[in-house]
């Protein structure tokens, strides 16, 4: 083989390499960001294949699926133990490929949650990644021999070790607390009705009238163009979808009051702040926050602003909970699923201002009476801006990757480049 063709290798190896890191990295990553959100799309798939699994077990399966690809992904950016790891990225895919192409077919769920909500894909998009990811694979690990490594072999463990706390340590502090990089359509920031408004200029759904028409027993279907002669009979008129058109961020924000009434433009259409307070299920809900809750309903109602408790709950546990409580504040009725979408926490809080969302808390966050001192326009605990959330996301991102690229710097100064080990 000449030396120019053996270069060719080497690099369409190591461009394989990285991709297939990347994607991995980035994977495990989102999802580690949203861990409830990985735990519900396990649980959606349990639903259907009829098993029932103890929440405790669907989380620990959360936790290994994110680690494990997060772990893959950064070990294989950096050229580690790369036969073990591509072994691993194999069967992983040997068995999330014929599984997806399975999704793709009987569409069980609404979408195969493998970016979590950062990067939503059909399921035949998500079955020709994996495709596309297994030959890759494949190609990678036929010729693993030419990975370039990025550290050397004493420094090994170190990236290894620091990937798998780091990623562990992400996903508690985004369990305890609510997820830094929020990419679903609640975000703070977001006006939640101009999220679910069509623009006036937006393309709508198109459809094709067909015509089903009978003939001496047999039925054909035909288009307004093929509209046959009278020797046919008409059976039916049917609609299909030609072009989707635009679909707003938000389509399932409903509120209601515990009689059924609709009240989802009165709470938005609201001037100034308020406050929901997200129970989505009252049986599980942490009593120990009660007295916070009552200093949050206190501060609103003294400041003027709305407060309201919205939950899935029945109307049983509505009235244990009020009973057991001594609850003032009155109650909102909302989908369970859309209340799991607005905040990943069974008691947590949403502060709207103007119907945009400029505040979210889970409960271990709940502001306290020490930080209601002030009005809400001049209390900083209760006004996030838009700067403060990016920074708390630069924060994270520096956190995950300055020590694994210090790690690389230290290695690579006290190291002789050319006689960097290349692992079998």
């Amino acid at each position: 083989m000449n030396k120019s063709a053996d270069i060719a290798k080497t690099v369409t190896v190591n461009l394989l390499r990285f991709a297939l890191a990347l994607v991995f990295a980035f994977s495990g990553f989102v999802k580690a960001a949203d861990p409830m959100g990985t735990v519900h799309k396990l649980t959606e798939y349990a639903d259907v294949l009829g098993l029932t699994p103890h929440p405790a077990l669907l989380m620990v399966g959360a936790w290994v699926l994110i680690g494990v690809e997060y772990v893959m992904g950064v070990c294989l950016l950096f050229g580690l133990y790369r036969r073990f790891y591509l072994t691993m990225m194999t069967a992983f895919l040997a068995v999330a490929t014929p599984f997806t192409l399975w999704v793709a077919l009987t569409n069980p769920v609404s979408d195969c949650g493998c970016f979590g909500d950062a990067l939503l894909l059909t399921h035949w998009q998500t079955f020709g990644k994996n495709v596309c990811l297994l030959v890759m694979t494949i190609a990678t690990f036929v010729g693993y021999g030419r990975i370039r490594r990025l550290i050397s072999d004493r420094t090994q463990w170190l990236i290894f070790v620091y990937a798998a706390a780091s990623i562990v340590l992400f996903m508690q502090h985004e369990l305890r607390h609510l997820p830094t990089w929020d990419f679903r359509p609640y975000s703070i920031g977001t006006n939640i009705t101009e999220a679910m408004t069509i623009p006036d200029d937006a393309p709508r759904d198109e459809y094709e009238t067909l015509f089903v028409m009978e003939r001496e027993g047999e039925e054909r279907t035909f288009t307004f163009d093929e509209y046959p002669d009278s020797t046919w009979h008409l059976v039916r008129r049917e609609s299909r979808l030609v072009s989707k058109g635009y679909v707003p961020p938000i389509t399932d924000f409903y509120l209601a009051t515990l009689d059924g009434e609709e009240v989802t433009e009165e709470v938005l259409a609201q001037s100034g702040y308020t406050f929901l307070l997200v129970a989505r299920d009252l049986r599980y809900a942490n009593e120990g926050m009660l007295d916070i809750i009552n200093d949050l309903y206190d501060y609103a109602r003294v400041g003027g602003h709305a407060f309201y408790m919205v939950t899935a709950s029945p109307m049983g546990e509505i009235s244990e909970w009020t009973e057991h409580t001594g609850a003032a504040y009155p109650y909102l009725s909302a989908d369970e699923t859309l209340l799991k979408t607005v905040v990943r926490a069974n008691l947590g809080l949403v502060l709207l201002k103007d119907a945009t969302i400029v505040g979210k808390w889970s409960a271990a966050d709940l502001p306290h009476d020490q930080q209601l001192g002030q009005p809400i326009e001049h209390n900083e605990t209760l006004t996030i801006t838009l700067r403060e959330v990016q920074g708390r996301k630069l924060t994270t991102l520096l956190w995950m990757l300055l020590p694994l690229l210090l790690l690389v710097l230290v290695d690579f100064m006290g190291r002789d480049v050319g006689k960097l080990k290349i692992e079998n």
